[in-house]
C-alpha cells in the first residue's frame, strides 16, 4: 500500500505535476467524489422516507450519513479541481 503522504513531500510534489500521474490522481479523486456524491444523494432520500415512515433515529443517521458524505465529496471535489487547473496550467506552458 503506498504511503499517503503530506503536501510538502517531494514524492507528490513530483506526481502532481507528470501528465501520466495526474490523469491517474484527476481520475481515482473524480471516482471517489462520485462515490460519496451517490452515498449523499442517497442519505437525502433515506431522510425523506424515514420521515414519512415516522423513524426519527433512523432519519438522523441518515442527515448524519448525508452530511458525512457531504463533507468528504466536497474535499475530493476541491482536489479534482485543483487537479484540472494544474493541469490547464501545463499545458499553456507545453
Amino acid at each position: 500500500m503506498k504511503e499517503s503522504g503530506s503536501l510538502n513531500k517531494k514524492r507528490l510534489q513530483r506526481e502532481v505535476f507528470d501528465p501520466k500521474c495526474q490523469q491517474k490522481l484527476l481520475r481515482s479523486a473524480r471516482l471517489r467524489r462520485n462515490v460519496y456524491l451517490v452515498l449523499f444523494l442517497i442519505g437525502n432520500v433515506c431522510i425523506f422516507i424515514s420521515g414519512f415512515a415516522g423513524k426519527v433515529l433512523l432519519s438522523v443517521l441518515s442527515l448524519f450519513l448525508a452530511t458525512l458524505s457531504l463533507v468528504v465529496m466536497t474535499k475530493y471535489d476541491t482536489q479534482v479541481f485543483f487537479l484540472k487547473i494544474l493541469e490547464k496550467k501545463g499545458s499553456e506552458e507545453s
